[in-house]
């Protein structure tokens, strides 16, 4: 029985090969924060149409983080009013499409994506790559970043999570800022262009923290787009 037969609509085959996915876990593994980048890694068709949905047809909200919050969101005013060393985020959260876009073609294949990551096929897939147990999937969402957006140091290693993945959607180039930085225990820093259809994952309790540089002036009115989440751990059986 093909296990990945579910997923070929979705991730390009190349990537859903055995050989590749021993390649793809041993270099997760080896890397010093456990992680790994995959570049090409949906569907061409499907990279399209959920570009245009998030870039073009997405309604978002901004929102605002201060580490001295915690997990809760700040408001605007309150961020404004707090020391620089006190903001920790700033970017825009999907809420849903533009009236004249709901339930189009794209959003409907939005929808349809993130339900396909219940699919037990993803699951395996994951853990494949990774050579971790993973668990429930439905801690997922979409982000817009603009100009001045950034997200500071920190560890998503709570809420019983495990994998964190993120897939990159906009057409970027490397002046545009918005690099995701990891940065392991012995403090090794690896940085990542948000490249146009790839995929990051690493294990977020390796031990790591990461965080996004500022989005420059110079992105114009380029948005930086993402789609991802987390898998939490498996349960313990007994």
């Amino acid at each position: 029985m093909d296990r990945f037969g579910s997923l070929k609509s979705w991730i390009r085959t190349e990537h859903l090969e055995p050989d590749a996915l021993l390649s793809y876990r041993e270099s997760f593994q080896t890397h010093s924060a456990r992680l790994l980048v995959l570049k090409q890694f949906l569907q061409v068709p499907v990279a399209e149409r959920l570009n245009k949905f998030l870039r073009e047809e997405a309604e978002y909200g901004v929102e605002y983080g201060l580490y001295s919050n915690g997990d809760e969101a700040a408001n605007e005013q309150a961020w404004l009013n707090a020391d620089e060393e006190d903001r920790f985020f700033r970017f825009s959260k999907l809420g849903g499409a533009h009236p004249e876009y709901n339930m189009s073609p794209n959003m409907l294949t939005y929808l349809r994506f993130r339900k396909a990551f219940q699919d037990p096929g993803f699951q395996i897939f994951f853990q494949e790559l990774s050579g971790m147990q993973l668990g429930w999937s439905d801690d997922f969402g979409s982000h817009s970043m603009a100009a001045g957006d950034f997200l500071k140091p920190h560890s998503d290693d709570n809420r019983n999570r495990a994998l964190a993945l993120v897939i990159y959607l906009s057409d970027w180039r490397p002046n545009f800022g918005g690099e995701l930085n990891v940065v392991d225990s012995q403090g090794r820093r690896t940085s990542i262009e948000p490249e146009y259809n790839s995929l990051v994952v690493f294990d977020v309790a390796a031990g790591a923290t990461h965080s996004v540089d500022p989005i420059t002036l110079k992105a114009g009115n380029v948005r930086r787009l993402t789609i991802g989440g987390w898998y939490h751990k498996a349960a313990v059986t007994r």
